[in-house]
């Protein structure tokens, strides 16, 4: 799967950008501080569901400089001998709360209906350097990239995910109902309304299970393949959470009757939280260190960002083996590795079969590859005067 062009129009920084790729492996952006390397990396990350790697609100990727309200990118991906043509178009429409942005996907002309199908056409993966602070932050963050890495490999899990989140907003909202006189939820008080969360809780239960079951599915598959790289920590992740502890040991049909339990037990101490207190959200994923028999988080900062690398890494290869090859996306990736550390991972990379996009602001911190025939360096200055 390789992106064969890249159209930008009133997208961050760039008024307008046309770039056509050949078919190669590696493409390279080099560039000074704020030139717009990371943001044509952001624009191909809308390739994937959501609001791209910076996680940002859809009117804020439209260029301030225009009089539009509305930005659009447009992309040929080749994957063997299909291709196809994507087009992404972001409207800032007014709210009675103010201005949102609101994301239109086409695909070969067509309207998509759901982001949900976008896995199905392309694959993403990327590490950029707000991701090094990985181990160390809220597991919201390595939940999220979990999740992201589950629906490349089976897109039918951002429907569980969906349906999971449109029924905990549906319970935080009934008990918030329920004790809005009492500051706390009260069973018996409204027995209609009892009966509604109760179907709402066993919706959670089937749906939450789903989700156990697929991340544990990944760790396992992770954990599988061997990763004897060369100048790369071998790591072993795992989750951690009640849920998955009781996965561990017990039936299915015995931690789902615990589950349905559990929640009922928790209406009055969720109510007053405004949460929920088990599920897929209390999740947290780890990585530990083989060799030194350490988590990652108690590794020192240079150790967790080659970790993270390894994770990333680790990840393509399973990709590989199930013969999906997602677009990698690495964002200054290089700053602050060595020599050997930067010869290691380049070297990983050649043995991937993905397309690998990587930014940098000089041409020498990619002295190893550069003159490869696989290779293409795009300076972002010279871009910007076509």
């Amino acid at each position: 799967m390789k992106l064969r062009s890249v159209y930008l129009e009133n997208f961050r920084s760039y008024k307008k950008l046309n770039i056509k790729i050949k078919n190669i492996k590696f493409v390279v952006l080099t560039g000074k501080n704020g030139t717009g390397k990371t943001n044509l990396l952001e624009a191909i990350s809308f390739l994937s569901p959501g609001k791209g790697f910076k996680n940002c609100r859809l009117d804020e990727v439209i260029n301030t400089d225009s009089n539009s309200n509305q930005c659009s990118i447009f992309f040929i991906i080749e994957d063997g001998n299909e291709r196809n043509e994507i087009g992404i178009g972001f409207v800032n429409e007014s709210k009675n709360d103010g201005f949102q942005g609101r994301k239109v996907i086409h695909l070969n002309g067509k309207k998509l209906k759901k982001q949900s199908n976008l896995p199905n056409l392309v694959s993403l993966i990327w590490l950029t350097p707000e991701m090094d602070i990985f181990f160390r932050t809220n597991s919201l963050f390595r939940r999220k990239f979990i999740d992201r890495c589950i629906f490349n490999l089976n897109p039918d899990y951002l429907d569980y995910l969906r349906i999971y989140e449109k029924n905990l907003k549906e319970r935080n909202k009934i008990l918030k109902d329920l004790s809005a006189k009492d500051f706390f939820y009260i069973k018996g008080k409204n027995i209609e309304k009892d009966l509604w969360i109760e179907k709402i809780e066993e919706k959670l239960v089937n749906e939450g299970i789903k989700i156990f079951l697929e991340r544990i599915k990944f760790s396992n598959d992770f954990n599988s393949l061997s990763n004897n790289f060369k100048n790369f920590p071998r790591i072993k992740i795992f989750l951690t959470g009640k849920i998955e502890k009781l996965l561990s040991s017990k039936n299915l049909e015995t931690v789902k009757k615990i589950y349905l339990q559990k929640l009922l037990n928790c209406r009055k101490i969720d109510s007053i939280k405004g949460s929920i207190s088990y599920g897929p959200n209390k999740s947290d994923l780890k990585a530990m260190f083989l060799k030194k028999k350490k988590l990652a988080e108690k590794c020192s900062t240079g150790e967790q960002k080659i970790i993270l690398i390894s994770l990333i890494i680790q990840f393509c290869k399973l990709m590989n083996n199930k013969t999906n090859y997602p677009i990698l996306l690495l964002d200054e990736i290089v700053a602050h590795l060595d020599n050997k550390i930067k010869l290691s991972l380049f070297e990983e990379l050649k043995t991937l079969k993905n397309q690998v996009w990587m930014s940098g602001t000089d041409v020498s911190l990619f002295s190893h590859i550069i003159k490869d025939k696989e290779v293409a360096n795009l300076e972002i200055e010279d871009l910007l005067k076509q």
